[in-house]
């Protein structure tokens, strides 16, 4: 009886400590509404539930500038892609149904998908470990507008004209679009059922939540629809959101209502077997290099400060949004906008910073605590190393520390976590000195951004000379893209001249090309290139080698 006492009347001290936090919550997220919304601007929903019960929620600015429609907690929006955890959970339930193998082979399931020469299995189109490269990044290379009329069967045969991964499937992780685009016609193949009825009717309708939709088909109907915005130079400029109409990744439209109903229905479960949940909040597999696969199904695992977060973002032309669980403290946020130049994650971590903090634990800078290093190991690290896109890393000992020195910043400190593996405090990045059997330095693997970057200590050789410049010049045709690209000259220096997609979406025109050994290249914000050659040693294409969700992008010339 005295334990009852204690444990209710803990409960009746805690409930005015979290009355006095979503107060507070609630001036903070209203001082950041007023600076992003307005009677004539755009604006965001947010809600929060703890256990059961909705504990804030609310709406801000307008969901039709023309009409001047406030949002309202019925208003709807695109979740982008935060949609693709929610194709994962479809794909469980098929999966716990019987009717779906996640380690079978894709082909099993999409027979007309083209032969990769590799086996890609539905499991690895869910973790992104597929090697597929990103639909959204295909269609910029390939002059293809975000905002044209774009549908699932578009979409799909992308895909399949697009033939070249980014690396062997299960090795890496890198997320790609294409990977749910396909998942979403697994689940129609499998279930025989539209996708977004096959959503509606067993994920949605279930569970009560009759104000979210998928949008599938073009001009579908959207009740309460926002309609998305983007900020230009000088105002607000409407998007044109429903020309797509792709299924899987995107397009999952749904209310705060209804999102609050979705978070809740996370920690108690009923259209599949509860054990999932543990599925969800674990890393699933194990990459190449022996790292942990921080993604599950369609949601990211998160230490923020020592709190552990399953979460996803999503953004899309006229949209924002960002879903997060909170395990440890039966906790959900979400947040959506109808402003693309919203942050719907500041917004989220708006709502941990002011109601978890007390939770929050200093997180450790490295692994491994600092070592020590005698000054005459520092100095075996010292030296230029030049990476493979031709950027060079230069490293100093100064006073028994080493540096990193890169032109027009200041000196950076490096700790050594291992005698040969250093970090950075001032940013997130790490590097392992490779020390050679004769206790020579000349290689190092540069870690930053979940990638790793191969770097050779300059021996003070002369670079190979650069082609001629008539060499290089004329059109080149990529065949899995289908564009065509120039290499043309602009104040005698050769440029890259690319479709306009990519001075409309990212700002890149006709891009300078840097030389820096034999036919390699490095072009500003796309990276290195370099030129292929045939056996009569005459230039017959060029290859981009990485711009984040597409990797080594060939080219052929044709004049």
């Amino acid at each position: 009886m005295k334990k009852l006492i204690s444990i209710v009347s803990a409960m009746i001290l805690a409930m005015p400590i979290m009355a006095q936090q979503i107060q507070k919550l609630e001036s903070k997220i209203d001082s950041l509404a007023s600076s992003h919304t307005g009677k004539d601007q755009p604006g965001f929903v947010i809600g929060v539930a703890k256990g059961k019960e909705v504990i804030f929620q609310k709406a801000y600015g307008q969901m039709n500038l023309d009409y001047q429609m406030p949002i309202t907690d019925q208003t709807t929006f695109n979740l982008a892609s935060v949609s693709k955890h929610i194709t994962a959970f479809a794909i469980l339930k098929l999966e716990e149904e019987g009717k779906i193998n996640l380690d079978a082979h894709v082909h099993q399931y999409i027979p007309d998908l083209p032969d990769y020469g590799k086996k890609i299995t539905v499991k690895q189109l869910i973790f992104h470990t597929s090697g597929l490269g990103s639909t959204d990044n295909i269609r910029l290379f390939s002059g293809i507008s975000l905002e044209q009329p774009w549908t699932a069967e578009d979409e799909f045969e992308l895909i399949k004209n697009y033939k070249i991964l980014n690396f062997n499937p299960g090795d890496e992780y890198l997320y790609s679009n294409a990977g749910y685009g396909l998942l979403a016609k697994i689940i129609e193949n499998v279930s025989g059922q539209a996708y977004d009825d096959y959503i509606e009717n067993e994920l949605f309708t279930p569970l009560g939540m009759s104000n979210s939709y998928a949008y599938t088909t073009p001009g579908k109907t959207i009740p309460n629809r926002a309609v998305g915005y983007k900020k230009t130079a000088n105002s607000l400029e409407r998007t044109i959101t429903e020309s797509e109409s792709v299924a899987g990744g995107t397009n999952i439209y749904m209310s705060l209502e209804d999102m609050l109903i979705w978070g809740r229905h996370y920690f108690q479960p009923t259209l599949f077997d509860p054990k999932v949940i543990n599925r969800l909040e674990t890393s699933p597999s194990k990459l190449a290099d022996g790292s942990d696969l921080n993604y599950t199904y369609g949601l990211s695992l998160v230490d923020y400060k020592g709190i552990r977060l399953v979460s996803h973002s999503g953004g899309t032309m006229g949209f924002s949004a960002y879903f997060t669980w909170y395990p440890e403290h039966d906790m959900f946020v979400a947040v959506a906008a109808n402003n693309q130049n919203i942050s719907t994650a500041t917004i989220s971590r708006l709502v941990t910073e002011t109601l978890l903090s007390e939770y929050f634990v200093e997180a450790s800078l490295a692994e491994n605590e600092d070592i020590e290093l005698p000054v005459d190991q520092l100095r075996k690290f010292e030296g230029e190393f030049k990476m493979e896109d031709g950027m060079v890393l230069t490293f100093k000992e100064k006073e028994g520390k080493l540096f990193l020195l890169i032109p027009d910043t200041p000196e950076f400190e490096l700790f050594a976590s291992s005698p040969s593996k250093f970090y950075l405090k001032a940013f997130e990045a790490q590097t392992e000195f490779l020390i050679g059997s004769n206790g020579e330095v000349n290689e190092l693997v540069w870690f930053q951004s979940g990638k790793s970057f191969p770097g050779k200590k300059d021996d003070g050789s002369i670079p190979s000379p650069a082609p001629d410049k008539d060499e290089i010049l004329g059109n080149y045709y990529s065949p899995d893209l289908d564009v065509n690209y120039q290499v043309n000259l602009k104040n005698d220096a050769p440029i890259l001249v690319m479709p306009s997609t990519l001075k409309y979406y990212l700002g890149l025109e006709n891009l300078p090309m840097e030389h820096f050994d034999g036919d390699r290249f490095k072009v500003e914000k796309l990276g290195e290139i370099y030129f292929t050659r045939d056996i009569r040693k005459n230039i017959n294409g060029f290859v981009i080698k990485d711009v984040g969700r597409l990797r080594n992008i060939s080219f052929e010339k044709t004049n």
